[in-house]
């Protein structure tokens, strides 16, 4: 029995080393792949981030090289004397940054309503406004427009403004996290004289933090990059955004490669802002504040 008792004792140790060996040998795998994935979709960017300081020899010479030989900011002044760039930057923050406070605001609204009240037809109305996101945009173009028209509203920033404020996905994700905070302090809150609109404003925005960050990055990122919305509605070329006037910078007689990814590449430069914003406050902040225990 010592004898039995001995050998399971000096074999404890060893099994559960190999246990450790054996994650830490797991994680390191899951690092490597992870990191070969990151290098993966960044690859375009690091190219494009190459491109707008590469001469136009180097990038006809040798497209395959993301890295400038001879490094040169000619691109960027080319870019600004073809194209009115801040004036079509103003343009595009103007109808982003104005779609993402409205769609905060109202598909918070409508959500709040869905998580709090409960009235007749409500599963019903619930369920078809989810039925609308399988409608694919293209249907509803030719009606927009007609509508728009009729209004007097083409060639203004309210075509482009209007339609993104509300939305079946940003009101369910919302709606999701809204549902999840325990009613008792709505309960509270009453009791302590707190009226509807401050237990919204109070209570249920600050707890579905989260869930806004992140429909406010997907709202901001689909009008900044819209490309068919303004090519329809607009046709001033001072109201033009900076996704459509990217595309008018060629010509038929020479393909200039370089502004076009010197321009993408400043325009993607408040995404990338953004993105490292939502993702450090709401992505990782929101997500541990607004978790309550019931």
């Amino acid at each position: 029995m010592q004898k039995l008792a001995a050998a399971t004792a000096e074999s404890l140790p060893v099994k559960q080393s190999s246990r450790i060996s054996g994650h830490g040998s797991g994680r390191l795998l899951a690092f490597a792949v992870l990191i070969l994935l990151s290098l993966l979709f960044l690859t375009p960017f690091l190219f494009m981030i190459g491109t707008a300081f590469k001469r136009y020899e180097d990038i006809v010479g040798d497209p395959l090289n993301p890295l400038p030989i001879r490094p040169t900011l000619s691109n960027f002044s080319h870019l600004f004397e073809k194209l009115p760039f801040f004036a079509l930057l103003a343009n595009s923050l103007i109808i982003a940054v104005s779609v993402t406070l409205l769609a905060i605001v109202f598909n918070s609204l409508v959500a709040y309503g869905f998580a709090r009240f409960e009235f007749k037809g409500k599963h019903g109305l619930f369920m078809g406004m989810l039925a609308t996101m399988m409608i694919p945009g293209q249907i509803t173009l030719v009606p927009s427009f007609m509508m728009f028209r009729s209004f007097g509203w083409l060639d203004t920033f309210w075509p482009l403004i209007l339609p993104g404020i509300v939305g079946a996905f940003g009101v369910f994700l919302i709606r999701q996290v809204m549902t999840a905070i325990p009613k008792e302090i709505f309960d509270s809150a009453r009791i302590d004289g707190c009226s509807e609109l401050g237990s919204f404003f109070r209570i249920a925005l600050p707890l579905s933090g989260s869930a806004i960050g992140i429909v406010a990055l997907l709202t901001f990122m689909g009008a900044w990059n819209d490309y068919l919305g303004p090519l329809i509605y607009l046709s001033s070329g001072s109201k033009m955004t900076l996704a459509v006037g990217l595309t008018t910078m060629n010509n038929p007689y020479k393909i200039d490669y370089a502004s076009p990814i010197t321009g993408a590449l400043l325009m993607s430069l408040p995404v990338l802002a953004l993105l490292s914003v939502i993702g450090h406050k709401y992505f990782v902040d929101g997500i541990t504040a607004g978790s309550i225990k019931g």
